[in-house]
Formats: C-alpha cells, sequence, structure tokens
C-alpha cells in the first residue's frame, strides 16, 4: 500500500502534467533515467540497512541492531549527499546525452534539478522504511510512503495549476512529500521506538566494511536498471518526443500495475535474512519457491485487468496517438514480461540478503547489458519503437532464467 501510493503520486504527476502539453511528459521521460539512478543508489543503500538489522535481530543481538540503524542511516546521507551534488553540477549534459534537445530539455532540466537535490533526504527515508520492515513493522514502513505519497498528489494540482509552476511545481511537491517521510521516519524509529542507538566513530568505522560489502554490490546492481532505461530513452529519442512521451506513460503504469512485485522484493529480503540468521534454511528455500508462485499468479492478473481497461484510461494522459499506441502494445501483452522481470526482482533480494551480493550485481549488469542492449537494437531495426518494447521482453526471459537457477544453486548450497 505505501509503495502504490507513491508510485501512483508519480502517475498523478504525468497526468497533470499531459493536461498542459506533450513536450511535458517527454519532459518527464527524459529525466527518468537520471531520477531512477538516484533511487536505485537510495535503494542500494536501503537494502544494506535492511540486511544488517535482519540479520543482527534474527540472531538476538538487539544492541548491535540499535548501533547498525544510526550508522546505516548516517551511512546513506554520506554516500547519497556527494552524488546527488554531482549529478545536479552534470544535469544539462546528461540529459543532452539521452537525447533531449529545445523546450524538452529546458523543461527536463527544471524538473530534475529539483529532484535531485531532493535525493539525499528520500536515501535516509528509504533506509528507515527497510529499518522498519526488517524489524517486522510492515504497518509503520507502509505508514510513511502513504502519507508521503498523499500530500504529493494534493500538492500536486495547488503548484502546477494553483501556482502556475508547470514542472517546477510538480517537482516542489515530490520534495516536500519527501521531507514529510523523512520527519515522520524519524520520529517513529528515534522518538517512539527507540531503535536507534549512540552513534561511535570506532564502531562505525568497524561496521562501515560490513555495510559496504552489503552497500556496494546492491547499489551496482540495482544502478545497472536505470543504465538500461536510459539506452531504452536514447533509442526511443531517435523515433520523436511522442516515442519518449509513451514510453514515459508505459514506465508510470508499470509501478502502479505491477506495486505487488516491488513490495515482495523488499519484504522478502528481511524475511530470508532473519531465517538465514536463525539458521532455519528450509524458511529461506521456502520462500524463494512462493514467491515465484506469487509472481507468476500476480502478473497473470494484473496483466488481465491492463488488458480489459485501457481503452479507459489511456487516453486519460493527453498522449499523442503515437505514443499512445505504445502504451496499448504494453496493455495488451507486453506487460507478461514482469513476470520474469518481477523474478530477477525477487532472486536479486534474495542474494542481497544470503551474503552473496555479487550474484545479484553480476545479474543485473547482465539484464542492463546482454539482455537489453542487443535485443533493443534488433526490436529498433525491425519494428521501431514497438519493436523496442518486445526487444526488452525477450532480454527479461533470459536473464530471470539464469537468475532462477543461480538462486536455486545458493539455497541448495547452505544445507552443505
Amino acid at each position: 500500500m505505501g509503495l502504490a501510493t507513491i508510485f501512483l503520486s508519480e502517475l498523478v504527476d504525468i497526468y497533470f502534467l499531459g493536461l498542459i502539453g506533450e513536450a511535458e511528459i517527454a519532459a518527464l521521460g527524459f529525466s527518468g533515467p537520471i531520477i531512477f539512478f538516484s533511487l536505485s543508489l537510495n535503494i542500494g543503500l536501503s537494502i544494506a540497512c535492511s540486511a544488517l538489522v535482519s540479520i543482527a535481530l534474527g540472531s538476538g543481538n538487539t544492541a548491535n541492531s540499535r548501533e547498525s540503524v544510526t550508522h546505516s542511516l548516517v551511512s546513506s546521507l554520506l554516500v547519497s549527499l556527494p552524488v546527488a551534488l554531482l549529478l545536479w553540477f552534470y544535469l544539462p549534459t546528461l540529459l543532452g546525452l539521452l537525447g533531449a534537445t529545445g523546450n524538452t530539455l529546458t523543461l527536463a532540466n527544471e524538473y530534475t534539478s529539483i529532484i535531485i537535490l531532493g535525493m539525499p533526504i528520500l536515501a535516509v527515508a528509504m533506509s528507515m522504511g527497510s529499518i522498519m520492515r526488517a524489524k517486522g513493522d510492515a504497518k509503520n514502513a507502509m505508514s510513511i510512503y502513504i502519507v508521503a505519497g498523499v500530500i504529493n498528489m494534493v500538492l500536486d494540482p495547488l503548484l502546477i495549476f494553483g501556482l502556475d509552476l508547470g514542472v517546477t511545481g510538480a517537482a516542489l511537491a515530490t520534495v516536500i512529500s519527501r521531507i514529510a517521510m523523512l520527519v515522520i521516519g524519524y520520529h517513529i524509529i528515534v522518538n517512539r521506538d527507540n531503535l536507534a542507538g549512540r552513534f561511535s566513530l570506532a564502531h562505525y568505522q568497524r561496521e562501515l566494511s560490513e555495510y559496504a560489502k552489503i552497500a556496494f554490490p546492491a547499489i551496482l546492481t540495482n544502478l545497472s536498471t536505470p543504465i538500461s532505461i536510459a539506452y531504452v530513452t536514447y533509442t526511443m529519442a531517435q523515433f520523436g518526443d511522442s516515442a519518449v512521451a509513451g514510453n514515459a506513460i508505459i514506465n508510470r503504469i508499470q509501478p502502479v500495475a505491477f506495486v505487488g512485485l516491488f513490495a515482495l522484493s523488499s519484504v522478502i529480503g528481511p524475511i530470508a535474512g532473519q531465517n538465514f540468521g536463525a539458521k532455519k534454511f528450509d524458511r529461506v528455500s521456502e520462500t524463494l519457491f512462493e514467491s515465484v508462485r506469487f509472481t507468476l499468479f500476480y502478473c497473470l492478473g494484473v496483466s488481465a485487468i491492463l488488458w480489459a481497461t485501457q481503452w479507459w484510461f489511456v487516453p486519460l494522459f493527453g498522449g499523442s496517438a503515437e505514443a499512445n499506441e505504445l502504451v496499448y502494445l504494453f496493455c495488451s501483452g507486453v506487460s507478461l514480461m514482469f513476470i520474469f522481470n518481477g523474478i530477477t526482482f525477487l532472486t536479486n533480494a534474495l542474494f542481497n540478503n544470503l551474503r552473496v551480493a555479487h550474484y545479484a550485481t553480476i545479474i543485473n549488469i547482465l539484464k542492463a547489458t546482454v539482455g537489453t542492449i542487443p535485443f533493443v537494437i534488433i526490436g529498433a531495426k525491425l519494428a521501431g519503437p514497438e519493436g523496442v518494447l518486445w526487444g526488452l521482453f525477450a532480454g527479461s526471459i533470459l536473464v530471470a532464467i539464469i537468475g532462477l537457477a543461480l538462486a536455486y544453486k545458493v539455497t541448495k548450497n547452505l544445507y552443505k
């Protein structure tokens, strides 16, 4: 529910901006890879928080888990802040490399520059949410996301149209919602639940190596996804702003429709981590099996709903006929690729929490390179922007098979 609210608020962003014009939608399309890059970094940092705390709790070391909470949050801030400043400084260049030009480039830069400056705030807030889930407090982890999403959706029309700020208003609404997320998370973790311990520089230096062993492979794993998104955006840009706009709408629909997969990947880690820490390896294997089964049935159901309702909701986003054709194609069958994307999500989450995070890195690098670039090139040459989507589908199958085979091998080796 928490993730659904956040993703829905992003979908609302593109809906309101679509009321202004397709250039605004295309601007969000070009900003997508850069924003997703920063989000992926934050996810990697939050994975490290979750893994360290869940393993400590599973082994019964409460005092160590409190200290891990504080040190992990400090690390999230120290890593995300310089990256945000670097992205902000080179932002116009990066957007230009993705293919943004003219007014679309101006709008994309205007929107993304504000979002990126709020990146460290989101990094700490997301880490707080992952700590709550590691403790088993999914309800409060949900609440901070829901409050942030609702604030974003309420502020969007007020700032975009009420104050006539356009894309700047949409960006400001997002940053304000993330500040609220941070404040509530701080209250729950520090004031109410007393989960944070005292910061010790000596202990922090020792624990930093353990944090880095999980965080940096997880970061590399997650950063490979925006690389593939950037390449897809670059390829779509060759077919014009309408193709980029259509892809942007798809990229906002995907997380809302398949939010269950994102939620699954965020909770499978703490479940596997706690049982791994408690040496209950049969439960780790069961977690993998049940997650794959859930992914299959969930994706079949969601894809059926997209197919049945596409004629109603696709025109709402204000895209051109060319942009909408891409969205209709996604809803008419290409969405089934999330069966395989979902398997990759869950196997990577498992790797990150079983101290084989380098496997997740390998899988996602494969996905960003071998599983994306050649398939997109061939698809674009054979069928234009529609071929790009089918290329992504084919690549996702290959990567999922490799990741699943490796996950079964890892869980079998736990018993040795």
